[in-house]
Order: C-alpha cells, then structure tokens, then sequence
C-alpha cells in the first residue's frame, strides 16, 4: 500500500513537474517579454517627449538671437538649472553651421546642480554637424554612447519662432541613460545599457530579425532571467544593447506550491496508509493469512483431503469456497492420476520390449523388468547407469542425432540401430525407436533384439551374392558358347559356294551375335535383372554394320534413343527384330540410292509404353509382298517376337521402309 502511495505522489510529483512548471517557465517568459517591451516602449516614448522638447526650443526667437548674436539675457532668463530639472534633460549644446560651441551646459538630475560637459565637446559637435550635413538632414534623435555613457540625443535647427530661417546653428539636447529608470520593472530587477560595439556584442540575438526590434529572454539561472533588445541610433542602426535582469518569481513561487502540494499529500497518503492497513488487517488480512496458513499446511502434509476454514459471507470466503472446491478437484485428479499411473506401468512392463526413459544426458531415469533383464540392473544402481555405458564406441555418433532432435523439440520418433553389451558381455544388435516427450528434456526408448534377425538376413544376402555371381557364370557361358556356334557358322560357311545358302550362314551367324552380346553385357552389368538398352542398340549396330562391309563413308547411321534399362526378356526379341530390320535395309534398301542412311528412333511414352522405329531412304519395301504374311524367315521371325513382347507392328513405304513397333515392357518376375 505505501509503495503504491509513493508511486502516486511520485507521479503527480513529475506530472507536475512536466506541466506545471513549464506553463510557469511560458508565463514567466511572456511577462518578462512585456517587462521588457514596456521599457523599450518607455525609452522610445521619452524619446518622442524629448524630441517635442527640442522642437519648441529650437523655434524659439530668443534662441534664435542667442545663437546668432550671443545674447546673454537668454541664458540668464532661460538656462537655468532648474529648466533642466523641468524638462527631464541633462545637456543642452547650442552650436552655428560650423559646428563650433556657442553654449553648452550639463546638470545633475538626481542633485539639480551643474557638472561639467565633456572636454572634447568641440571636437565632437564638429563631427556630428559634419555628420548631418553629409547625410543632408538638419535634425535627427536617437540613442548614442558617447565617452564611455549612453545618451538619449535629439538634433534641431534652431529657427524664428514660425519656424521661418536662415537657421544660424544647432540647438542639442540630451539625457544620460546610465542612470535610466522605469516603473515597468519589478521589484528587484536591474536595467543596464551597453553599446554595440563588434558583430559578436549582437550574438545573443541568434536569428532575430535586428532590422525589428528583436526582444529575446533568457534563463541566466535558476534565480534569475535576462532579456534583452537593442537602441538604434538617428541612422538606424542598432547603438546600444538594452539588458534587464529580472528574478524569477513565478517560477520559484511555482516550484514552492508544488512542494507544498506533494507534501500534504504525503502526509495526506500516510494517514490513509494507516486507516487502509488497519481496516484491511481488522478484515481482511487475518482472514486471509488464516487461509494461506491452511494452504501451506495442506501443501506440506499432501493431505488433499483437508479443507481451508471459511470465514465471513463476502468475497474471502468465496476465495475459501473455491479452494475448497479446487482441493476437492486435485484429490480428484490425484486417484485418477494415480490409476493412470499404474496403467501406464503395466504397459510400460509388458511391452515385450526393453523400455528405458532417459534424460538429455542419457543418463537412464527409468527402465522396465525386461531392460533391467538384459544388461543386469538393479532397483539400487538403475539411476547409476548411462545409456551410453551400454553401447559399442562406434555407435557413440549416432546420438549426435538425438541430440539435436532434442534440442529443437521434435515430436516425431527417431530409429537407429545399436550394437550394446548384455550382461553376459556379448555384443547384441538392437533396433532403438527414441520418442521425445514434450516439453521435457527427456525421452522413451523402446528397445527390440534383432541379431538373431541380422544373422538370418546376412545369411541370405551372402546367399543372394553366391546365386548372382552363378547367374553371371551362366551368362558368360551362355556368351561363349553362342559365340562358338557363331564361329562354327563362320568356319562351315567357308565351305559352302552357293551364295544364298552362304547369306542364310550369315544371317544366323548375326542372330546369334545379337543374342550372345546381350548375355555379355549381362555378365558386364551391376544389375543382372536389366540391361542398358542405349548401348546395347549402338554396340549391335556396329557389329551389324561391319558384317556387312558398311562403314561411315558409306551409310549414315542416325539414333535417337531414350536412356532406358529393360530385361532380358524383352530386350531379347527388340535385339533379334533390329538385327533382322536393320539386315533387310542392308541388304536390300541401298541398290542405286546414294546418300545411304538409317534411322532408329527408340521412346519412353507414358504408362511404362515404348516406341521404336526404324527406317531407311532406301528402294522401299517391295508393294506386292505383305510383310506380315511372307515366306521371309526373317519377316517371319520379326512378326513372332513383336507378338512375344504384345507389341504391334506398323509399316509405311513412303520414301523407303519405316517400321513402327508399340510395345509395352510385360511384367517379368523378380529374380533372386
């Protein structure tokens, strides 16, 4: 409650601050600018008054003659001291046009007596007539400084009292403002006048416009502010700088009310402090402690079965009832949570996995009957362990992993594979499933041994390897036998001079090459359940080719073949079809064509179908002969192995033989 006394009254106190006192520093700026402008304004009407003053003694008959003849009645009758002391002047100068003194007389305001003029006056009156007929004026008023003290100075021609001429001099009046007062100042405010003697006497003007009267307040202090403004001369220009310093009543005066404001209400705050506390101590606080005191038990004991006392019929005693009701909620929540705990135990148990929880650390939390089983553990030691302890130091890595799932709060489960140490200091193969729990630092492992189930699936992949290095022993075999048969061909056909019988060697001899080539890239390949279909096209065709004394001078081989892995089973027939097409074109196609070329177009299209075209700019196939229903062992052969790959087969003779083969790749079985 007194803190919060405190942080009200010390807010009002800087509210205060803040607006207060800166609407006291607004008004006290505003009146010391009208302290100041009333002086100014007070100057420059003494001015006008002293300016009216020396109109009417300059038009003047007496003054006229006196000046012209040195008439000494004038001075006897006229200037007198007391005439000074009337008229609120300290000097009157009578001078001719040459500037030369005729009379000159100064008094003492303050004393009414006569002092002495400047030594020097001469001099100075001679300057100034000059002045004034260089600026061809014949009067002027303003404010000067002149041997070290500021004077209020007006300049009349002196003139019959019509105000008709020839003028014969000049008649000067002045007051000396080094003694300057005015009734617009406050109490206790001091006025002095300084003459402007450099640029740098005008920079407490900053950007003020000085052709104006600029006034400009300053805060000197605390105690005290300072304005300033500026006297010009009968040029214009500025002569004198006006200073008043005047202290700061309105804000000192502000700043006392505030105090006394913040201090009655702090005594204002005390006594309610006290009254608040005694009330709320009487009927409130006792109340309430007695409730606090009954929680703390309750939470000491874990009794949630005991209730806090209800006290009153008002909002502590609802406090009460709610407690109540939420302790009759927790003791609740405790027997389920304690079911549930028990449940989850049993699951926990009964898995038929090794379970373990672990901390960020791996250190081992808690473990089921089967984990404690397995790597001996005890309800004594259980705490002692690190999971890490258990594993092989190869498989330390794997839990960098883990790691960093568990910094960046994943919920998703994590699978390794671990070598640990049972208790019999055997070396297990587990699969570990790591489920982090939310919120924790901690995690679930579920543990399975799966080195029986390594051992059977090594086993199989050691059997796995002995079966593909048969299959590529079969292959190679197959391939060098074929290759033999092939060679066999070659050395009977050397026999034989009838020249189709010799072509029929020939055209075996090229089918079984393209057989025996497939087995060899067979036997080559990493995979032995497919074969690349790009190269073994371009291999086949250049053995094609060379069989039949073709090179590339003379026939211009053109393929465009999509990359494409097929099996055996299929690439088998798509071999022996390209070996007898490409063969026939060979053979046939190129009898008095120059320009010799062959196409073959290979393309995946969707839904695993194929497209392959073969094509010549050949003679073109014969019209009278139906591809599909001839005695051409070769034809015979392509129709057959299309049907064997469910293909369809097409034929267009326009500008030589295009074949055109769909055909969809069968599903084979898998080989093991």
């Amino acid at each position: 409650m007194g803190i919060i006394i405190f942080s009200l009254i010390l807010s009002f106190f800087i509210i205060s601050e803040l607006f207060f006192i800166n609407t006291a520093v607004d008004t006290e700026n505003q009146y010391a600018n009208m302290v100041l402008k009333n002086t100014v304004n007070s100057l420059n009407n003494d001015l006008d008054a002293l300016n009216n003053t020396a109109n009417d003694w300059s038009q003047y008959d007496a003054a006229y003659n006196f000046v012209k003849t040195n008439n000494s009645n004038f001075k006897q009758r006229s200037l007198l001291d007391d005439t000074f002391s009337r008229l609120n002047i300290n000097f009157i100068i009578f001078v001719n046009n040459s500037g030369d003194v005729v009379f000159s007389k100064a008094v003492d305001l303050n004393s009414k007596k006569e002092i002495p003029m400047y030594s020097n006056l001469n001099n100075v009156t001679k300057d100034y007539i000059i002045f004034l007929q260089e600026k061809n004026t014949t009067e002027s008023s303003g404010f000067i400084f002149i041997n070290g003290r500021p004077i209020m100075l007006v300049t009349k021609p002196v003139l019959r009292s019509g105000g008709e001429g020839p003028s014969p001099g000049y008649m000067i009046m002045g007051r000396y403002l080094d003694t300057y007062s005015s009734n617009s100042l406050p109490q206790n405010s001091k006025l002095s006048i300084t003459p402007v003697n450099s640029s740098k006497d005008l920079e407490v003007f900053n950007n003020s416009n000085l052709n104006q009267s600029p006034l400009v307040i300053k805060t000197t202090s605390s105690d005290l502010l300072t304005g300033y403004s500026l006297l010009r001369s009968s040029s214009g220009r500025p002569s004198l700088i006006l200073k008043v310093e005047m202290p700061r009543n309105i804000y000192q005066s502000s700043k006392k009310t505030i105090l006394l404001l913040a201090l009655s209400l702090i005594i204002s705050g005390i006594v309610a402090a006290f009254l608040i506390y005694h009330y709320l101590d009487r009927n409130l606080l006792r109340r309430l402690d007695k409730i606090t005191s009954s929680v703390v038990q309750i939470g000491k004991s874990n009794d949630l079965s005991s209730r806090v006392p209800v006290l009153g019929d008002d909002e502590l005693a609802n406090l009460a009832i709610s407690v109540n009701e939420m302790l009759k909620s927790l003791e609740k929540s405790n027997i389920e949570l304690k079911k549930s705990r028990e449940g989850y135990k049993t699951i926990f148990e009964n898995t038929g996995t090794a379970m373990l929880l672990v901390d960020k650390n791996m250190d081992i939390l808690l473990a089921n009957t089967y984990f404690k089983d397995i790597f001996a553990l005890n309800d004594d030691t259980q705490h002692k362990y690190n999971f890490k302890e258990l594993m092989t130091q190869i498989d330390h890595s794997k839990l960098e992993d883990y790691r960093i799932g568990l910094e960046n709060n994943q919920d998703e489960f994590k699978n390794y594979e671990f070598q640990l140490i049972n208790k019999k200091n055997e070396g297990r193969n587990f699969f570990a499933t790591f489920a982090f729990i939310k919120g924790t630092q901690e995690s679930l492992i579920s543990l399975i041994d799966i080195t029986d189930h390594k051992k059977a699936d090594d086993k199989i992949k050691e059997s796995l390897k002995e079966k593909e290095i048969l299959l590529r022993e079969i292959h190679h075999r197959v391939k060098n036998n074929l290759q033999i048969i092939s060679v066999l061909l070659s050395l009977q056909s050397e026999e034989i001079e009838d020249p189709k019988i010799l072509e029929k060697y020939k055209e075996s001899e090229n089918r079984i090459h393209s057989m025996a080539l497939i087995h060899e890239r067979m036997y080559q390949s990493q995979d032995l359940s497919s074969i690349d279909f790009t190269d073994y096209v371009k291999n086949l065709i250049a053995d094609i080719t060379y069989a039949y004394g073709f090179d590339s001078q003379m026939l211009e081989i053109k393929m465009d073949l999509d990359k494409s892995n097929l099996s055996i089973e299929t690439v088998m027939p798509l071999g022996l079809i390209i070996n007898e097409l490409v063969s026939n074109s060979l053979k046939y196609a190129f009898k008095d064509v120059e320009n010799n070329k062959i196409s073959i177009i290979f393309k995946k299209e969707h839904n695993n179908k194929f497209k392959l075209e073969i094509m010549d700019n050949g003679i073109g196939f014969p019209e009278d002969i139906d591809f599909k229903n001839t005695r051409s062992l070769g034809l015979q052969l392509v129709n057959e192995l299309v049907s064997q790959i469910d293909g369809t087969i097409k034929l267009e003779t326009n500008k030589g033989s295009h074949f055109t083969i769909h055909f969809q790749e069968p599903d084979y079985k898998k080989r093991i």
